[in-house]
C-alpha cells in the first residue's frame, strides 16, 4: 500500500511540472481551434460567447454565462471529460457532472429537485388548461428515471434525493384538477429483470416504453390485443450521452431494439411540419451511422410531428412530449386516425388554434421525471398568447 502511495505521489509531482506546458498547449489551441456550436458526443447545443451588457454586468448574468461559455468551448473537452472522470476513479469517486458510476454497467443521472415557482407555475399552467378544456380527456404520463427504479445499481450511501416525493404531489394535484394520471412506477419495479434504461444514456428502453404503453392502454381505453410486437435488435453499437457527459464507460457499447408488428398494420403517414418532409416510417435508419443513435426513433426530436393512419375509429391525439416519447408513440399510432406530437422546446406557435384545426379530442403529456421537472416551456406552451 505504501508503494502504491508512494507511486501516486510520483505521478502527481510529475504532472505537476508538465502543468505550464499543458497550458501553453491549451492556450496555443484555443487560438486557433475554432467555436464549435454542437457536441455530438454530449448530444446538446454549447453555449456561445455572451455580448457584455451593462445589465448583464450589474446582474452577474455575464459572469455565469461567460463561465458556461469557458466550460463548454475548452479546447480537446471531450479527452479532458474522459481523463478527469479517470482521476476521480483513482480518487474513489463515482460520480461526476451529476451522473453516478453504477453497478452491473448502468450509469445514473443525478436527480435534481424542482425549484418550487418554476413547477408551481408548470403545474398551475397543466391545471388552468385542463379546466378551460374539459370536454377533452386529458392523461400525464411522467416516467421514472434510471436512478429512481433502479437504486440498488447506485454506489453505496450514493447522496440521491426522493424522486418519488415529487412526483406523487404532482399527481395529487394533476388527478384533483381533471388530468388522469398514468403511474407506471409500480409496473417498472416489478420488471427489473429486464432492461428498462440504457446503461450509458438516460432514455429508458423501447421495452420500457412498451410496458408503459400497456399501462396508458387501460387508461386511456385503448385495446391491445389490435397488435402483437416482436423485439429486433438495429444495432449494437450505442453509446448515450450520460457516458459522454460523465466520461465513465467511454468505451461501451450496448444494443438498441425496436419492436415490429408480428402483422400487416394500417399505413401511416409521419408528416415533419416544420421541415416539410413526410415518410412512412417512424423510424430514421440513417441516424444509425452517426453518435446519437437514439434518433433514429422519429429522426430526433422536432416543434410539430403528425401521424396519419387510416383506421375506422376516428380519435385525435395530442401528445405534449419529451424524447422519451419517441420509441413509445408507435405503440398508440394503431389506435389513433391521428397524433399530433408537439415539443414544446421547440413549438412557438399557437397551441389553441392546432387544437381547434385538428379536432383534437384527448390530450397527453408525456415526459419523464427529470425533464419534466427542470424544464419551464410546457407552462409557456400552455399558457394563453
Amino acid at each position: 500500500m505504501k508503494k502504491k502511495t508512494k507511486s501516486y505521489k510520483y505521478f502527481f509531482r510529475n504532472m505537476g511540472l508538465l502543468f505550464p506546458f499543458f497550458l501553453i498547449i491549451v492556450f496555443l489551441i484555443s487560438i486557433f481551434m475554432p467555436e464549435r456550436s454542437f457536441s455530438e458526443k454530449e448530444n446538446r447545443v454549447l453555449a456561445s460567447k455572451p455580448d457584455a451588457t451593462v445589465s448583464s454586468l450589474i446582474s452577474g448574468q455575464f459572469e455565469k454565462k461567460y463561465d458556461t461559455y469557458v466550460n463548454d468551448q475548452f479546447p480537446l473537452r471531450d479527452m479532458w471529460v474522459e481523463l478527469k472522470a479517470g482521476a476521480d476513479l483513482l480518487m474513489g469517486k463515482t460520480r461526476s457532472n451529476g451522473v453516478y458510476l453504477g453497478k452491473d454497467g448502468y450509469l445514473l443521472e443525478d436527480f435534481t429537485p424542482p425549484v418550487p415557482e418554476h413547477l408551481n407555475a408548470t403545474t398551475e399552467a397543466m391545471t388552468s388548461f385542463a379546466k378551460a378544456h374539459s370536454d377533452i380527456a386529458q392523461y400525464a404520463l411522467i416516467a421514472p428515471n434510471a436512478v429512481n427504479i433502479l437504486k440498488d445499481k447506485l454506489p453505496a450511501a450514493a447522496p440521491v434525493k426522493d424522486q418519488n416525493v415529487y412526483m406523487d404531489e404532482l399527481f395529487s394535484t394533476l388527478e384533483q384538477n381533471g388530468i388522469s394520471c398514468i403511474d407506471v412506477r409500480n409496473t417498472f419495479r416489478q420488471n427489473t429483470n429486464h432492461q428498462l434504461y440504457y446503461h450509458t444514456d438516460h432514455h429508458w428502453t423501447t421495452q420500457a416504453a412498451y410496458f408503459a404503453y400497456k399501462d396508458a392502454a387501460s387508461k386511456m381505453g385503448l385495446d391491445t390485443s389490435v397488435c402483437s410486437y416482436e423485439q429486433f435488435p438495429v444495432t449494437g453499437s450505442f453509446q448515450g450521452t450520460l457516458s459522454a457527459k460523465s466520461g465513465f464507460r467511454s468505451h461501451e457499447k450496448e444494443d438498441i431494439y425496436v419492436f415490429l408488428p408480428k402483422s400487416d398494420t394500417p399505413a401511416h403517414v409521419v408528416n415533419y411540419v416544420d421541415e416539410q418532409k413526410k415518410t412512412a416510417s417512424f423510424y430514421a435508419v440513417e441516424q444509425l451511422n452517426v453518435r446519437d443513435k437514439y434518433a433514429m426513433f422519429f429522426n430526433g426530436n422536432h416543434p410539430l410531428v403528425r401521424i396519419s393512419t387510416p383506421i375506422k375509429e376516428d380519435r385525435t391525439l395530442l401528445v405534449l412530449k419529451d424524447s422519451y416519447a419517441n420509441c413509445m408513440i408507435p405503440f398508440l399510432a394503431p389506435h389513433y386516425r391521428n397524433i399530433i406530437m408537439v415539443d414544446p422546446r421547440y413549438y412557438y406557435d399557437d397551441l389553441e388554434e392546432l387544437i381547434q384545426v385538428e379536432n383534437v379530442q384527448e390530450i397527453l403529456y408525456l415526459y419523464n421525471a427529470n425533464t419534466f421537472f427542470s424544464d419551464t416551456s410546457l407552462e409557456m406552451t400552455l399558457s394563453p398568447q
